[in-house]
């Protein structure tokens, strides 16, 4: 009850000097948690979050081309962390969002089948995935932590890695691909299968999109 529109509009501001996208998804949050707040009965105002102007967004179409590709490929295999490397590659050839793949469980994967079955996604429901055959064999060479159900652990035991970012700046700039975010390697997928003559329905299930546009 303390949280003014004001203290938001503030915030939202400070933020947006730098990183205006991150504010949009800050006051989004905030709105959020005050709309469960009251239909949990534990908040009865007005939703400081609502009426907020955000920022303008552009949406990107940045993707990685298949001229870029070997360099890429490169980059990546200097990367001498072989968790961090392999995280990369099932980003870019499985499409699956960045939180999916750090934390992905041994459990999930079946070899035999080639799939990976990802119990919780975005989209609020399980996502079975196909797991191509270099993906396969760059897991299969993978040591496995002892005590850690996580395919790439991080450095707390039992939990899995937390970040790529710093990896990621080293390969992309390597690669003098500076303006490809990793958001973009998922985006590379899809781009790749609508060249490929691939439908809106078998692209939207491959990146497990809950709405056609």
């Amino acid at each position: 009850s303390a949280i003014a529109r004001a203290d938001l509009v503030k915030l939202h501001v400070k933020i947006g000097e730098t990183a205006p996208y991150a504010a949009n998804r800050v006051v989004a949050l905030v709105r959020k948690m005050f709309n469960l707040a009251r239909t949990w009965g534990v908040f009865t105002g007005d939703n400081p979050a609502a009426g907020i102007e955000l920022f303008k967004e552009e949406k990107r179409d940045r993707f990685v081309k298949p001229e870029e590709l070997p360099e890429l490929f490169k980059a990546i295999q200097k990367e001498t962390n072989p968790y961090r490397a392999t995280a990369f590659l099932i980003l870019l050839l499985t499409g699956a969002r960045k939180t999916e793949v750090i934390t992905m469980r041994w459990e999930d994967m079946d070899m035999k089948q080639a799939t990976w079955r990802i119990p919780e996604t975005k989209a609020g429901r399980p996502h079975l995935l196909p797991l191509p055959r270099a993906n396969q064999k760059l897991l299969e060479k993978l040591p496995r932590q002892e005590g850690s159900a996580f395919v790439f652990p991080g450095r707390r035991k039992g939990k899995p890695m937390v970040k790529l970012s710093k990896s990621w700046k080293a390969i992309r700039t390597a690669a003098k691909l500076e303006d490809v975010r990793i958001h973009d390697l998922r985006r590379t997928l899809g781009s790749w299968l609508a060249a490929g003559g691939a439908g809106l329905p078998l692209i939207g299930k491959a990146l497990n999109h809950s709405q056609v546009s």
